[in-house]
């Protein structure tokens, strides 16, 4: 059954894909965004876009008005200036003012502490379930999406597919489009009111991406691992300076100590896989997906 669904973060790179994936899913879908050339993106492909920002709980209850249901992101790592844990908390008091009780949450990261008054996803997740929301919050292992940043078209005009990890590295890597594909089904049902970690339906090393690429491509690719210090110098023009500098600071501590890190970029795919009926979006599809823009030149 088609929904109303607002979706906060929609021009964000997390959440874009995951947004459209709602649209095709045939949902009535409200995109809300502060960029007001994001907004007319939206509007010009036949979506209802709302101009806003969090920390304003008036603009948040009007762009409520009439929806049925939350798809929520506020990124784990933001510039300075902005508050995470009121922007979240404003949604959804916006939201429960509205009648809104479902809520499809994207945490943008790991909740490490659930009992932390500080963590704005620990706060967020004890706000759903205090204030009587039904919800399924998804906490993301990693975005094949960031395999569309600038380090990978440079490094495969040298034949090489870079990247900020070892070689040997494991992660699940899931595609943002899934994001969407998920909370369609949760919307469906009953919310189950839990936190659940989604990733991709495989374990790939960097040799496994740069193989698989390679194939869909038609290329012969082998993996390359980038300095952190290049990374962030790369991602800085993108994200800014400081989204950078603790981005690349991860992945500076990746290559330091694998061992350590490697058990947070697992997850097992079949329990969502089940739940909610669906196939996770492999590698190789998602590469055919957007292979114009690994074929581009320039």
């Amino acid at each position: 059954m088609p929904l109303k669904i607002l979706a906060y973060g929609a021009n964000g790179a997390q959440m874009s894909a995951g947004t459209q994936a709602l649209v095709d899913a045939g949902h009535a879908v409200r995109a809300f965004t502060r960029s007001p050339k994001g907004a007319e993106r939206w509007q010009a492909a036949g979506v209802d876009a709302f101009t806003g920002d969090m920390a304003d709980l008036d603009a948040l209850r009007r762009a409520s008005e009439g929806q049925d249901a939350l798809f929520m992101h506020v990124p784990l790592i933001t510039d300075p200036n902005d508050d995470r844990k009121a922007y979240g908390l404003n949604a959804l008091r916006a939201a429960r003012d509205a009648g809104i009780t479902r809520v499809v949450w994207n945490t943008g990261g790991p909740i490490m502490d659930p009992s932390s008054t500080t963590d704005p996803g620990a706060v967020l997740w004890r706000t759903l379930q205090e204030d009587g929301f039904s919800f399924l919050g998804l906490v993301p292992i990693t975005y094949m999406e960031n395999l569309l940043g600038p380090w990978t078209m440079e490094g495969l005009r040298q034949g090489k597919l870079l990247y900020p990890t070892p070689a040997l590295f494991e992660m699940q890597w899931g595609a943002a489009a899934d994001f969407g594909r998920v909370a369609d089904k949760a919307l469906q049902g009953d919310l189950p009111n839990e936190v659940l970690r989604l990733g991709g339906p495989a374990a790939l090393d960097g040799d496994d991406l740069a193989r698989i690429m390679g194939e869909v491509l038609g290329r012969d690719l082998t993996y390359d691992v980038t300095t952190p210090a290049a990374f962030e110098a790369q991602l800085s023009i993108m994200a800014g300076a400081r989204v950078a500098g603790m981005i690349a600071g991860m992945y500076g501590g990746v290559q330091a100590n694998p061992d350590q890190f490697q058990p947070g970029f697992l997850t097992d795919p079949s329990e969502i896989e089940a739940r909610f009926n669906l196939k996770l979006t492999s590698f190789a599809d998602w590469v055919s997906d957007h292979r114009h823009h690994f074929t581009q030149k320039g």
